[in-house]
């Protein structure tokens, strides 16, 4: 049953449904929690005119349900506490216990957010073992996507926190609830509300993006499609369930033949990997090896960045299966499969996200022998042509407004302190326009939630290659306009440029990435007086061949991560940008130079995909990465 057909057929219920019951929205449930100090929404569906009697803790507040068999009401707002019971009644009778009230947060954006404790997040295994907090609670919403406002959510309910539930909940809302629950000795929240791989825009309105520059016409198109939704999902489901069909179809695979010892690869493509050459499809790789059994003990093959999902064969043997989550570790070889002379390692590779295969870095690819390391770079064969091509489909759930319409739009009434918020990799190809997209998004959670509703986000981690010499990066860009957007109310900012991962979009360090979003919360929701955030570009001068910087949120003063100060770089009018030779702390504040710069105007930090930065303050938080020039992105 497609997901929009779900939908539609969720409308026609709740149309039945109001004809006569009661209804309330999916997030009601037992153990559930209010947002504390806040009147908190009450709201549902019943037949028009109908009379709904609300009791909470000695509370009870009488509504009718208008014309169109909607009604709403508020409960006045309560400290810390609980358990409580509620009971909704009209045609209908609900009850609900084990109530509890505090902090509410809406964990938002895409798979970094997604990224459950129990996807190798570092430590998680003791972490599930210190899981027995009753006074948190998660919910999860469900990944439906719809082309219009839908009033309520098909499924969920709220989980408490012990050791069989945090598994599967997000890493970093965890580690930030745990230091809510913790620090403020009170019940906590986490309404998570994401999905990996999607846009900002898909998080916003139609209306909104009507408005926003870059996204007018598809919004348009959203509004006014050329093909009912529901025809052109029923049509593009099918093409993705081949797809996940032919991918993961390991009977299929090793029916070809193709990893066999002797399989014949005499026609297949010759590539010098790694390289940027493209692979698609079901993309098949070997590569010969010359072994001997007699003298081997213990071989381990390890191949990095192989993307996305994978089938290992040995000999014609399958080693691992590799699903798009799963970290690569080193692949033990049993010796029994060791032939003398001749042996192949061979890949089948693909990847659903966009269809273009990757396959291993330099330095990366080998093969240990008994401790030392055979190079598997250079030649390898490589086909496509073993299998049926892949159908590509249109990812529904990245379309403009569609997640907004299916994940937002329906809890938007329910009263929370604020979101926690880790996305913007989907949106690094077009950094210019993210600054006025996202704030527009944030814009459209606060038409929902409240113009007091903290909104708290993560800046892109450090990831891929660094660079030997400054250049330039849509990464950069995308995090400078991360950094803008702190021109919004009640907005802060949480630094994660020094525990990303080059080799991995989804660095497993999320305690620090909870860590640093709660600092933020307690100075921009808590209002607490401490220092929440890196050192910050307060002003620059040039003048004698010097740059001089000065710095906010330098709490206890900078410092450097290393014995020299890394990162910085340097330009003239030329726009030509070099490593500062000399840098050194001055008070709060940096002075830097360079012998290829004699007259400096530019200065840049932590600019990059994946930078050096080694500037924090005495309390451990990374700088913000910042340009002082405002050149155009030249690629």
């Amino acid at each position: 049953m497609s997901r929009l057909f779900r939908v539609l057929l969720l409308i026609l219920l709740t149309s039945t449904l109001q004809a006569a019951d009661l209804r309330l929205p999916r997030l009601f449930a037992d153990h559930m929690v209010f947002q504390r100090n806040q009147p908190t929404k009450i709201w549902g569906w019943a037949a028009p005119g109908q009379k709904i009697t609300i009791t909470f803790d000695g509370q009870k507040t009488k509504v009718k349900a208008d014309a169109e068999g909607n009604f709403e009401a508020f409960l006045e707002g309560k400290t810390a506490g609980g358990p409580y019971e509620m009971t909704i009644k009209g045609d209908t009778t609900y009850q609900f216990s084990d109530i509890l009230i505090g902090d509410v947060w809406i964990a938002g954006g895409q798979s970094n957010m997604e990224w459950k404790l129990s996807w190798n997040v570092n430590n998680w295994k003791e972490e599930v073992k210190d899981a027995e907090y009753p006074n948190v609670r998660f919910f999860q919403v469900p990944n439906v996507f719809a082309a219009t406002p839908q009033k309520d959510i098909e499924e969920g309910e709220w989980l408490i926190a012990n050791e069989a539930n945090v598994a599967n909940f997000s890493a970093v809302a965890w580690f930030f609830a745990k230091r809510n629950h913790l620090e403020k000795d009170i019940p906590v929240g986490i309404i998570e509300s994401h999905w990996g791989g999607t846009p900002a825009e898909a998080w916003a309105s139609a209306e909104t993006l009507a408005k926003t520059p870059g996204y007018e016409e598809a919004a348009k198109k959203i509004l006014n499609p050329e093909v009912p939704w529901d025809e052109f999902e029923k049509e593009n489901e099918a093409k993705d369930a081949r797809k996940w069909e032919l991918m993961r179809d390991s009977v299929g695979a090793v029916t070809s033949g193709a990893q066999a010892l002797d399989f014949d690869d005499s026609k297949w493509e010759e590539l010098d990997l790694p390289c940027n050459c493209k692979m698609t499809d079901l993309a098949w790789l070997r590569r010969e090896v010359q072994l001997s059994p007699d003298s081997v003990e213990k071989v381990q093959l390890y191949i990095s960045n192989v993307v996305q999902e994978a089938f290992v064969f040995f000999n014609g043997e399958l080693l691992w299966m590799k699903k798009w989550n799963d970290a690569i570790q080193p692949l033990d070889i049993p010796t029994e499969l060791i032939r003398e002379g001749k042996n192949v390692i061979t890949y089948r590779v693909a990847n659903s996200w966009d269809n273009n295969v990757y396959f291993g870095r330099p330095g990366e690819m080998w093969l240990d022998v008994d401790g030392e390391k055979l190079s598997l770079e250079g030649d390898w064969r490589y086909s496509n042509d073993i299998e049926d091509k892949i159908p590509m489909a249109v990812k529904m759930f990245q379309l403009p407004t569609f997640l907004y319409n299916a994940k937002i739009a329906p809890i938007g009434g329910y009263t929370a302190r604020g979101a926690i918020w880790y996305q913007g990799e989907s949106n690094a190809d077009k950094p210019q326009y993210y600054h006025e997209l996202f704030s527009n998004v944030i814009k459209d959670w606060r038409e929902l939630w409240g113009e007091d509703f903290a909104f708290l986000y993560v800046q892109l981690a450090n990831f891929m290659e660094r660079k030997d010499q400054p250049t330039d990066s849509d990464w950069a860009r995308l995090r400078e306009a991360q950094t803008a957007t702190l021109d919004q109310p009640k907005t802060g900012m949480a630094i994660t440029i020094d525990i990303g991962d080059a080799n991995d979009i989804h660095p497993r360090n999320k305690q620090d990435v909870g860590k640093r979003l709660w600092l933020v919360a307690e100075k921009v929701s808590y209002g607490k007086d401490i220092v929440y955030s890196g050192p910050t570009l307060a002003g620059h001068q040039f003048a004698n061949g010097r740059a001089y910087l000065t710095f906010e949120n330098v709490g206890g003063g900078l410092k450097s991560s290393t014995d020299k100060i890394k990162g910085f770089a340097i330009a003239g009018e030329d726009k030509k940008f070099y490593w500062a030779k000399e840098v050194w702390i001055d008070g709060t504040g940096v002075v830097l130079e360079s012998p290829e710069v004699p007259n400096p105007v530019a200065v840049r930090y932590a600019w990059g995909d994946n930078p050096e930065a080694t500037l924090y303050n005495e309390e451990g938080l990374p700088a913000v990465p910042f340009r002082t020039d405002d050149w155009e992105r030249v690629y």
